[in-house]
């Protein structure tokens, strides 16, 4: 029987993890929109990779060329012989001299890196891996070693992702709309009169809004402060007892802040922070949707968190199912194998998960009072998208807790 499945449930790094660490050999097939490699395999170790859109003489020729170990005339001319003679074109290469054998083979293996850092760039299509007792290969070709492939293309991969993601348009920004014209009673439209220019305070003085800041910072009334620069209450036509009134009205000092007023306003504003981050974390559909008339839009918010934590919960339950040959008895097993957080084991709006195992399936069921809660049970099996070979999990007793990294 033959392990098969689909990339968006298992990532190329985790199944070229999991052939390496069961030794086996076969070969590994991975069909995507464009293109269908197969990637062969000896006693969990990479010899060889082929392409359906490319053949390896293409390939290597490529890699020859760029790496200066042939010229594209002389590959050209030993194409030609090899046309006319038969045989393969990498033994022509070598009795006709155009290459050495050690470069031939560093650079088939160049070849073979480039094949699967092209694979590891899938985010979608089908896999399937065929067990067997031997494999084709070229003799003398250095083994890869799924974890070296994987160490060595990470930086390539977080580029090209990069790359991508800074070749996204970037949105247009919109135009600012231009302030509307006035129309003169001719007819020609002039340009809007800017607002009133506000009265220059007297010297010394600081308009605020509200008051008159003179040079000390204290706030007095403009009333005040203007009956106060005006001079004398007769020359300014005002009534001395009304300035008299307007002189009384004057603060002359401030009084101290204490240190623990001036504290206050930030450890409110900490405190409300705090508040809202433990909403946003405890119960988000309350702070995003707090109205009662979104009980629909929260509902479906809480479907949806559900449905991704069972997703994860599926994954972590098939890659377990993967390495022990079985589901797990309990939940919690899958956080203490790392596969889930603690977190996972309630739903995202605290509810208990109910697991229950059996030989070829699982049903979660999230929990209130002891009831279970209607619409949020979920069954999930082992057979449909991901078919095990029964023999693919012999493992030997030295590599039985061999750890499983899993990248993303």
């Amino acid at each position: 029987m033959a392990v098969e499945g689909t990339l968006d449930l298992f990532k190329l790094p985790e199944i070229l993890q999991l052939i390496s660490q069961q030794k086996k050999t076969g070969i590994l097939t991975v069909q995507g929109q464009q293109d269908i490699i197969a990637i062969s395999f000896l006693n969990g170790q990479i010899v060889a990779a082929d392409a359906l859109s490319q053949t390896v003489e293409e390939g290597l020729s490529q890699v020859l060329v760029s790496e200066g170990l042939i010229s594209a005339s002389d590959f050209s001319r030993a194409t030609a012989e090899h046309q006319s003679a038969g045989g393969r074109l990498l033994d022509l290469l070598v009795e006709r001299r155009y290459v050495p054998r050690p470069q031939l083979l560093h650079a088939l293996r160049l070849q073979t890196y480039r094949q699967l850092e092209q694979l590891l760039a899938w985010a979608e299509g089908d896999f399937k891996f065929y067990s067997g007792d031997e494999v084709s290969y070229e003799d003398g070709f250095l083994p890869i070693s799924v974890d070296e492939f994987l160490v060595n293309s990470l930086p390539s991969l977080r580029s090209s992702q990069a790359a991508a993601a800074a070749a996204a348009p970037a949105p247009t920004p919109r135009p600012l709309p231009a302030a509307p014209a006035v129309a003169s009673p001719v007819g020609r439209p002039v340009s809007p009169a800017p607002p009133p220019a506000s009265p220059s305070p007297a010297p010394g003085l600081r308009v605020v809004r509200g008051g008159v800041v003179p040079a000390t910072g204290v706030v007095r009334p403009v009333a005040a402060a203007a009956a106060s620069t005006a001079g004398a209450a007769g020359s300014a036509g005002v009534d001395p007892a009304a300035a008299k009134a307007f002189r009384k009205m004057t603060v002359e000092g401030a009084s101290a802040v204490p240190a623990s007023y001036r504290l206050l306003p930030t450890l409110l504003a900490g405190g409300l922070a705090v508040v809202l981050l433990a909403t946003l974390l405890l119960s988000p559909g309350a702070l995003l949707l707090p109205f009662p008339w979104q009980d629909g839009e929260r509902a479906a918010l809480a479907q949806e968190q559900r449905a991704a934590l069972y997703r994860k919960i599926d994954r972590g339950s098939k890659t377990f199912f993967l390495l022990e040959g079985r589901f797990p008895e309990q939940l919690g097993l899958l956080a203490s194998a790392g596969l889930l957080s603690p977190g996972d084991l309630r739903d995202p709006q605290g509810h208990l998960l109910q697991y229950t195992a059996s030989e070829e399936s699982y049903t979660l069921q999230p929990m209130a009072g002891g009831k279970p809660l209607a619409g949020g049970e979920s069954t999930e099996a082992i057979t449909g998208n991901f078919l095990l070979d029964p023999d693919f999990l012999s493992v030997s007793k030295a590599n039985a807790r061999a750890p499983l990294v899993l990248l993303d």
